[in-house]
């Protein structure tokens, strides 16, 4: 689909650079920028989705690996693995018309491919136009009015260390663009408000100061705010920004990262500035989910391995505490949160990554302390 896609003249590339206002082209370097450092690269992390239809990670032979989820019953299938050998971890986003997969192959390129309603993804086909430093984030644009499906993803460039942007119509790539910045860390994306025609992008990463930088993208016009720094925390692994998680509501407006060199967690609100901390030594980045009745719920692993919890009521302020999920964590936590979309019935998913290197879910029932046991999903080993 993606070949026919592109000999597409419905949207012109130089169109889009034009609406785009040419703010950054890639400009040759003389050597490849230094590599994300070893605490963002550490441990793996799986892509879920929020509304429960597929689980996307790396296999132990560096293949990608896929899940296919069905809702109604709460429950996915055992990963199957759809080859490409890659760096760090896949992502995937759902959109009306199907699944989008996007990783980062051995060569450095960025690749994608794309799986109809209820399919398995296949064909991996090169973004082509750039080459890459880290993992992919993606974000699916919300249909408005006639508009093809968009996908917007973001990865670091190789040569420079940037961030740069790429627009997917039906699939087809509009082209690489450069929005600045110099990356140490991962990249996280959410939407965010004002919920209207428009549609604004709120991009966090670690900078060469160590500090969390932010910047908001709209997609609609190309407009970017400047990379600013977040307050002066020093940051230890990667962000994560809080998404709408499948609800109406967009929450891109809130960062949580560990500290350096405790690592305990913090978070920012745009909304009301300020770092907060939220206490614990996390040996992981932290899952950020939105539970089925609106609140905000994350996730990561203590000194332990245990998976933890620490849960923030709808209208509340306050997070209430980490509660100890148990289970012997390996990898990044993931959490789908409770989207009731195509008769899910779910508070909340976590999943994670075992000692004997599969991946484990456990569902929360209610908000008061009901879960169901950890379930194991079988095929290939995660690696």
């Amino acid at each position: 689909m993606l070949s026919r896609l592109r000999t597409s003249k419905s949207i012109a590339l130089a169109a889009l650079a034009t609406a785009i206002g040419l703010t950054g082209t890639a400009v040759p370097a003389t050597a490849a920028a230094a590599p994300l450092p070893s605490d963002t690269r550490t441990p793996s992390t799986p892509a879920v989705d929020p509304t429960g239809k597929f689980i996307v990670a790396r296999g132990l032979d560096g293949s990608i690996l896929f899940s296919r989820g069905t809702p109604f019953t709460n429950s996915h299938a055992d990963f199957v693995s759809i080859g490409q050998q890659v760096v760090g971890d896949p992502t995937a986003v759902a959109g009306l018309e199907g699944t989008h997969v996007f990783a980062r192959d051995t060569a450095n390129q960025a690749i994608t491919a794309f799986a109809p309603l209820g399919n398995t993804p296949s064909r991996f086909e090169v973004i082509p136009g750039l080459l890459i430093s880290s993992e992919i984030a993606a974000v699916t644009i919300p249909q408005r009015g006639s508009n093809a499906p968009q996908v917007r993803v973001f990865a670091r460039g190789l040569d420079d260390g940037a961030l740069y942007t790429n627009l997917l119509i039906q699939g087809a790539p509009q082209g690489w663009v450069n929005l600045g910045g110099f990356l140490t860390s991962e990249i996280s994306a959410a939407l965010t408000g004002p919920l209207d025609f428009t549609v604004n992008i709120r991009l966090a990463a670690r900078g060469s100061d160590s500090r969390i930088h932010s910047m908001v993208f709209n997609n609609t016009t190309g407009v970017v705010s400047p990379w600013t720094a977040v307050g002066d925390l020093v940051a230890f692994g990667n962000p994560t920004l809080s998404k709408n998680g499948g609800m109406p509501d967009l929450r891109g407006n809130e960062i949580f990262v560990r500290r350096a060199p405790d690592r305990a967690l913090f978070t920012w609100n745009f909304d009301n500035p300020g770092w907060v901390n939220l206490g614990g030594v996390c040996t992981s980045d932290v899952s950020v989910s939105v539970s089925s009745d609106n609140g905000l719920q994350l996730h990561v692993s203590g000194t332990t391995g245990n998976v933890y919890l620490n849960r923030r009521p709808p209208g509340s302020t306050r997070f209430g505490g980490f509660v100890n999920l148990r289970g012997i964590a390996t990898g990044n936590p993931v959490a789908t949160g409770g989207a009731p979309q195509f008769g899910r019935t779910v508070a909340d998913q976590v999943f994670v990554r075992g000692t004997d290197n599969r991946l484990y879910g456990r569902i929360q029932l209610n908000f008061v302390g009901g879960f169901d046991p950890y379930v194991a999903l079988n095929g290939p080993p995660l690696g």
